[in-house]
């Protein structure tokens, strides 16, 4: 076994297939590196509820980093070990622009449940690349007729998601939302989202709480990502390993290049750095 204590990965297009599966090579070799003590660690853009069954029944998972690092989750304990939520006010504002917008929908997770408008949950399909991802959001999102009341009266939200089939309104949106609410962060895990949080909780730095929260170095860590939102945590991790599916921008920076998610990239990168 190598030195590596931590394995971090994202979800989508990372550890599960695109049938939204984990591979039996993948499933083995993370079974083997946590017989060996390792620490392993889902991070994903998504809730602790939305994970697949398949991840969230393994039962060597301790830890998760969810909402992008909105949250850092204690599986076996139930709650939350740290979270960075953005002030209603802060998420009012945006609803204010979305709703000028033609072209986009948008939803908002409070202490871990989704929100919606009614007329926009509604419109769902319309903005969605297939049918399992319509299924995937509206069956973890409420629709409410008081959306602006249910964030104003909420201690904070920790995530705003942004969906559009529009490619080049969401580069321009994506250009320019940082301009306007600076202490926010927009990233992008597939290709008709944008996903917003404060700007202190990014997968990096969730990654980097974790460590030092069980003490260990941020050396022997390992992570695995393809999209915008794992950039901090590729950055941040002792190693970083893009899937061979990945964006160019992870491409570039990371240490090492796997096989992409339909050929066992995350169980390539467990054997290469870790046994």
């Amino acid at each position: 076994m190598g030195n590596i204590r931590i394995i971090a990965f994202d979800l989508d297009g990372t550890l599960l297939t695109s049938k939204q599966e984990i591979s039996p090579a993948t499933k083995e070799a993370l079974s083997r590196a946590a017989a060996d003590g390792v620490e392993i660690v889902p991070s994903t853009g998504r809730f602790w509820s939305v994970i697949p069954d398949c991840v969230r029944d393994l039962d060597f998972i301790n830890y998760a980093l969810t909402l992008n690092g909105a949250e850092i989750y204690d599986v076996k304990n139930s709650k939350s070990l740290a979270k960075f939520d953005m002030p209603p006010a802060t998420a009012l504002k945006m609803a204010g622009v979305f709703d000028d917008i033609e072209g986009i929908i948008y939803d908002c997770i409070i202490d871990g449940q989704g929100y919606m408008k009614r007329e926009l949950y509604e419109r769902v399909p319309d903005f969605m690349v297939g049918p399992w991802q319509a299924r995937l959001v509206q069956g973890f999102r409420k629709p409410v007729d008081d959306f602006y009341d249910r964030v104003r009266n909420s201690g904070g939200v920790q995530k705003i998601q942004v969906y559009t089939l529009d490619k080049e309104l969401r580069l321009a949106l994506l250009k320019a939302l940082p301009v306007v609410f600076r202490k926010n962060l927009f990233t992008s895990s597939i290709p008709n989202n944008i996903e917003i949080n404060d700007i202190r909780a990014n997968k990096g730095a969730a990654l980097k709480f974790l460590a030092d929260h069980l003490n260990i170095p941020i050396e022997q860590t390992i992570a695995f990502g393809d999209g915008l939102n794992d950039m901090s945590m590729i950055e941040a991790a002792g190693v970083g390993v893009a899937m061979g599916n990945s964006c160019k921008e992870i491409l570039e920076i990371a240490d090492f290049v796997t096989t992409d998610c339909d050929h066992d990239g995350v169980a390539e990168g467990i054997k290469k750095f870790c046994f």
